[in-house]
């Protein structure tokens, strides 16, 4: 918080790296496609038009991570949609190129960015808070984004508040600090507290500070002895039946790592990666009902999709950045900032998947590349000679150099926009033809789209759904339609939805001996899926077992009997979801031929 910002004319230049982080957080954290479009877009567009000497330079370690995850594409059962997700990669990889291109003007503007938007999502946060709504911050809906961002300022205001010069500027980082743990423990973030903690630890642990440590320990003790437990219930969130979820999600992504831990099982594909290992959780009327997007951890994430060699050399990243740069008097003041920024990022990601948001992202990898400029990593005395432009970022404009810009560095920069482009068409083109596909714009046109659209994502549940009744609608073709069912069964083996489909082709086509086992397996994940159940009590009848149709049609009733929990979601409310006609007559029908029915 005691960085001085120079002004001058060209200064603004300097502040460019930060525009673009404050950019990101404004187009929605980058949590959708058109933010993302609309960033990589806006961002190419500024490397090609004002750096024109730009370099894709990178560090060891981040070179080999974008190596083995381009590596990854042909390993990808979805090539395409996988590439997608690398196209952000590149977003991030260029980007902290270009902030290691940048010098200590760029690192101070930086610094104040991060420190902003930290304080302004905590006073978002407190503010909503005192109107008694449920805390959101800056990104979105959820506050853990807002969350990482205000545990990084915390402990980059550590950092300030040790190195400050005067006691005004140690007022002012404590205050900083101040505000900004009131708004983690108003958001009541668990991964924002341990992210925030543990740099704060880091930061004494590089400083040699071994007092201050067991100071901050035996504080941090006493207020955990002394703090109700009515408190720590709700700090842990103990009374919501989804605290813990995380964790088994946490040992699906290590059984989907120890099943593919080399490549994984491809970029983007946590969702589909979660279906296949999917663990129950009952909540009143569904135990497979629930899914996830990510692995609720950066690391597990990255593992499951890309293979452990990607998370390792993601870890290696940011241990080279923290570890690299220059530390003590010969560094620049924001230095010991800019690590406490990486490191309360990387920690929380560890444990919740802040990575989601891009924005938080670009501030990781922003950060790093800070950290890996020349400025840093150089003497006081040795920087102005080894950053050209006094500081700023090179590029059109920046220095004399750029009027000559190296062909293959262009080239490089050419190839990038390209790649980012081609990226945003496919899937631009992926939307439009998912939601042509169920459009109703005719069986041949919607057929078109849904093959487009399967190419881009063959594995996508709800494409597979509408793939199985597309060809039911559109010859009758029952035995393809089973096939079709069984093979996405293979994939996604905890969904009742298919095995119900497939029992469905299977009854159409004549087989009912394959029909009955497939929703015996259906009812086996969901007993409380009434409509599987009430086609499995048919079939039990056609068969004239009108004992355990009987019985089928008795568990149907005791489930109508018992409602206490409403279905909130589509899932729950498709398994509650019962014909009535053909119930009664089915109801009937036992009643008449088998005495033991219910009455």
């Amino acid at each position: 918080m005691t960085f001085r910002i120079e002004t001058g004319e060209k200064k603004w230049r300097a502040a460019v790296p930060a525009l673009f982080l404050v950019l990101a957080v404004a187009l929605g954290g980058l949590r959708d496609f058109a933010g993302w479009a609309a960033f990589s877009g806006l961002f190419t567009c500024y490397l090609v038009l004002f750096e024109r000497d730009f370099s894709f330079s990178v560090t060891g370690p981040l070179a080999l991570f974008g190596l083995w995850l381009a590596l990854g594409l042909c390993f990808s059962p979805e090539p395409l949609n996988s590439f997608w997700h690398f196209s952000k990669y590149l977003v991030f990889l260029a980007f902290f190129a270009f902030t290691r291109s940048c010098g200590e003007e760029t690192a101070k503007f930086w610094a104040w960015a991060v420190f902003s938007l930290a304080c302004l999502a905590s006073m978002f946060i407190l503010l909503e808070r005192a109107l008694g709504v449920t805390p959101a911050g800056l990104i979105g809906a959820n506050p853990n984004y807002s969350a990482a961002f205000m545990a990084a300022g915390l402990a980059g205001a550590a950092a300030a508040a040790g190195g400050a010069a005067s006691a005004k500027a140690r007022l002012a980082s404590g205050a900083a600090a101040a505000l900004l743990a009131a708004g983690i423990l108003a958001v009541n973030s668990r991964g924002a507290v341990l992210a925030a903690a543990a740099a704060v630890f880091f930061l004494f642990w590089l400083k040699k500070a071994r007092r201050p440590a067991l100071y901050l320990a035996g504080a941090l003790l006493l207020a955990a002895a002394v703090i109700p437990a009515e408190y720590w219930s709700w700090f842990l969130k103990l009374k919501d039946p989804r605290s813990l979820e995380r964790l088994s999600i946490w040992k699906t992504a290590f059984e989907a790592i120890a099943a593919q831990p080399g490549f994984g099982f491809g970029l983007g594909l946590f969702e589909q990666i979660f279906e296949a290992f999917k663990f129950p959780f009952y909540n009143g009327i569904s135990y497979y009902g629930h899914s996830t997007l990510h692995a609720h951890s950066e690391l597990l994430n990255l593992s499951a999709e890309a293979g452990l060699p990607a998370a390792a050399l993601l870890a290696w990243a940011l241990v080279s950045g923290v570890l690299g740069a220059k530390s003590g008097p010969a560094a620049r003041p924001e230095n010991l900032a800019l690590k406490m920024f990486a490191f309360a990022l990387f920690t929380e990601a560890a444990v919740d998947v802040i990575f989601y948001s891009g924005a938080v992202q670009l501030c990781f990898f922003g950060t790093l590349g800070l950290l890996a400029s020349p400025s840093s990593l150089l003497p006081v005395t040795s920087r102005q000679s080894a950053v050209a432009g006094n500081g700023n970022c090179t590029g059109a404009g920046f220095h004399p150099s750029s009027l000559s810009p190296h062909p293959s560095a262009r080239a490089v920069l050419y190839l990038l926009a390209a790649a980012l482009a081609a990226a945003i068409l496919l899937r631009r083109g992926f939307e439009h033809n998912r939601l042509c596909a169920g459009s109703g714009n005719g069986p041949a046109a919607s057929a078109a789209c849904l093959k487009k659209a399967l190419g881009f994502s063959p594995g996508d549940a709800q494409l597979r759904k509408a793939e199985i009744a597309a060809v039911l609608k559109r010859s009758g073709n029952y035995a393809r339609a089973a096939a079709l069912a069984d093979d996405a069964v293979f994939k996604y083996p905890k969904d009742p939805f298919l095995t119900e489909a497939a029992a469905e082709a299977y009854f159409s086509g004549g087989d009912a001996v394959l029909a009955k086992e497939r929703l015996v397996r259906t009812l086996a994940l969901e007993p409380g899926f009434l409509s599987a159940r009430l086609g499995l009590a048919q079939l039990l009848a056609r068969e004239k077992n009108f004992k355990a149709a009987a019985a089928e049609v008795e568990k149907i009733e005791k489930a109508l009997e018992n409602r206490r929990t409403v279905p909130k979601t589509a899932y729950d409310r498709a398994l509650r979801y019962l014909p009535r006609a053909a119930y009664d007559e089915i109801k009937n029908f036992c009643r008449k031929n088998f005495y033991h029915s219910p009455p």
